[in-house]
């Protein structure tokens, strides 16, 4: 073989080979991408209020004693949370003493602090993001 035989094979396998991996690339490209690998959710953080302790009797002759904060939606949150305090105290008694020795299981508290949201957020329009417990003893 000569020397121009030589030069022409290895071009033409040189050429064959990136042609096959950009191809291979496309393909996966085209047919397997889903997007973004890892999408951001960005989550926005309020003001945490403290609201108080609270002590209720639970249906059933248990009682509860819980210590409360919640967090607003936004910076702009606070002010509207506090004008509303009595109001929303009111709604926190009505809801947990509507509630029984049952509905305080750790299984289960995530439907009253879903509950309790809804309820405050009626009262606030819409100002309440999450609720805390910071202390939480049922008897």
């Amino acid at each position: 073989m000569n020397q121009r035989t030589l030069i022409t094979l290895f071009l033409a396998g040189f050429l064959g080979s990136t042609i096959g991996v950009i191809g291979t690339i496309g393909v996966q490209k085209i047919f397997f991408d889903d997007g973004p690998s890892q999408q951001v959710v960005e989550m926005k953080e309020g003001p945490v209020i403290p609201i108080g302790e609270f002590t209720v009797n639970l249906r059933g002759g248990a009682f509860l004693k819980a210590t409360i904060a919640i967090e607003g939606m936004n910076a702009k949150s606070e002010e509207p949370i506090l004008a509303k305090d009595a109001f929303i105290k009111d709604r926190i008694n009505t809801v947990l003493s509507s509630k029984s020795l049952q509905d305080m299981q750790p299984e289960v508290r995530e439907d009253l602090k879903n509950e309790l949201v809804t309820q405050l957020n009626e009262v606030t329009g819409n100002q309440v993001q999450s609720i805390f417990f910071l202390s939480f003893v049922y008897q």
